[in-house]
């Protein structure tokens, strides 16, 4: 269907043509009370207005340039293209115009709209009750949707339990006026919000630490290193509970969420802040101003050209999940930490991507790579051959790339994901086999006492003896690493 008219002249009698069009398929559509939602460049399609005040708004403001498929006006949500300005193009996802951290359920739809190609049918019910009023004359324009993702985020926010959250649901239903649209159980809820949210993988892994039951040991009953059963031991038992892994662990794929940012207008220019918003004076202000970022982008030129190019770091480290020190049980998160945002944003808690879920009754150690396994192979697709992914803000597509940068860590969960021995003589990562290290006679522990060597060699420390180890110190410091 031919849509140029939309941002043509608003004077012509083609726009009065199809604004008319617009408004009978909208009518036919419409909610209580025959309101209808403003696709005008200032309303968004994020308020309900009458048909007459719809069509002074669209005259006097135009249409919302990215709102092309009217699916918030009755248009089905299946077909793929659109034809516009006598060409065809891909689905364009509409403008969202607020940057604050409470996405309103306009845009989270908008969003989540390509994921449902395969699922047209899902899409067209959560669509329904992101319109459906909560009940009839509902103030604030609380739809089914809104209103369970608003309570949804108070529970997390604020740690409810399940059962609490259900009962909550029951009063809040029995409140208000009968008849309403608000689920009453928890499972409903988790049935609708598992829908909108980014799928996740439980993959198993060996009790022993040793493989993930993934690729070609997906099918495996024992483990093909120490040979231990997958599965749980009854209590009391020796036989097996089968379907009931002895060790899980969560993986959730983080290239699905890095499309979704860049088909969100707001969070694609924001992703690409490096090159338009970024002030270069020399000062250390970003880490894209180390010298770390920088040699990166000399080294590989290819990548550093594009600014939509993402540049990662990694955080890990064990938890108790219970904040009981006693109890013998640890559960490390793994966070990939997006610094291609501005700095006011890259560390919010909506942008910040847990990854993975590593939990057992003992810490992963320095057998952590193999429970990595899966986040290393999305990050080396995305470093080597990048995938295909849809600029919301520039409408266009292409091929994203990411590196990572850096870990965060503490310094024994640093020497589990590099592989390096943190303790013994050569325990430092910087000097390595320079590492002045001797071990104390009567302590029985290894010290590290070649500090000196930093200093100016005229240093008068370096000449003291009494105050240090009873040896003055001539040596120079080591050269520092590169990492190049």
């Amino acid at each position: 269907m031919d849509r140029s008219w939309m941002f043509t002249n608003r004077t012509t009698d083609a726009f009065e043509i199809g604004v008319n069009d617009f408004l009978r398929q909208a009518i036919a559509h419409a909610g209580v009370g025959n309101r209808i939602y403003c696709p005008c460049l200032k309303c968004g399609n994020k308020a309900l207005y009458n048909v007459h005040e719809v069509k002074g708004h669209i005259f006097y403001n135009g249409f919302d340039t990215n709102y092309q498929r009217w699916i918030w006006h009755g248009e089905s949500s299946s077909s793929s293209t659109i034809k516009n300005f006598g060409v065809t193009t891909v689905r364009v996802p509409p403008l969202v115009q607020e940057a604050d951290d409470d996405d309103d359920i306009f845009d989270m739809m908008q969003d989540v709209e390509e994921e449902f190609v395969d699922r047209p049918d899902q899409f067209e019910k959560l669509l329904s009750d992101a319109k459906k009023p909560l009940y009839d004359g509902c103030p604030n324009n609380y739809t089914k949707l809104s209103a369970i993702v608003r309570l949804y985020n108070l529970k997390a926010a604020n740690g409810w339990s399940d059962k609490s959250f259900s009962d909550l649901l029951v009063a809040i239903s029995d409140m208000l006026p009968q008849p309403n649209e608000l689920y009453t159980s928890m499972y409903q809820v988790k049935k609708t919000m598992s829908s909108l949210g980014m799928g996740y993988e439980k993959i198993h892994a060996c009790r022993n630490d040793c493989v993930l039951y993934r690729k070609e040991y997906k099918d495996l009953e024992c483990c093909p290193v120490c040979g231990v059963s997958r599965w749980k031991l009854e209590k009391n038992k020796d036989t097996n509970k089968k379907s009931v892994p002895a060790k899980v662990i969560w993986y959730i794929p983080p290239i699905s969420r890095f499309r979704r940012l860049f088909r969100n207008n707001t969070h694609a220019k924001n992703l690409t802040w490096l090159a338009t918003g970024r002030i270069k004076d020399g000062m250390l202000r970003h880490p894209a101003d180390a010298p770390q970022w920088k040699t990166i982008d000399i080294l590989y030129s290819e990548f550093g050209k594009d600014s939509r190019n993402l540049q990662l770091g990694l955080a890990a480290d064990g938890m108790n999940p219970h904040s009981n020190q006693s109890t013998s049980y640890s559960t490390w998160p793994v966070i990939l930490v997006n610094y291609n945002l501005p700095p006011h944003l890259c560390m919010k808690r909506k942008f910040v991507m847990l990854t993975m879920l590593i939990s057992g009754p003992k810490q992963p150690g320095n057998d952590i790579d193999v429970f990595l396994a899966p986040l290393v192979e999305d990050l080396k697709l995305l470093w080597e051959e990048g995938v295909e992914c849809f600029d919301g803000y520039r409408n266009e597509t292409f091929n994203l790339r990411a590196t990572l940068l850096w870990t965060i860590n503490d310094f024994p969960a640093y020497g589990n994901l590099s592989g390096y021995s943190i303790k013994g003589y050569k325990a430092c990562p910087i000097c390595g086999n320079d590492t002045c290290s001797e071990r104390l006679k009567h302590g029985k522990k290894i010290c590290y006492m070649g500090h000196r060597r930093f200093l100016p060699q005229a240093h008068q420390f370096r000449k003291q003896r009494k105050k240090f180890n009873g040896r003055p110190k001539h040596e120079k410091a080591s050269q520092p690493l590169t990492g190049v």
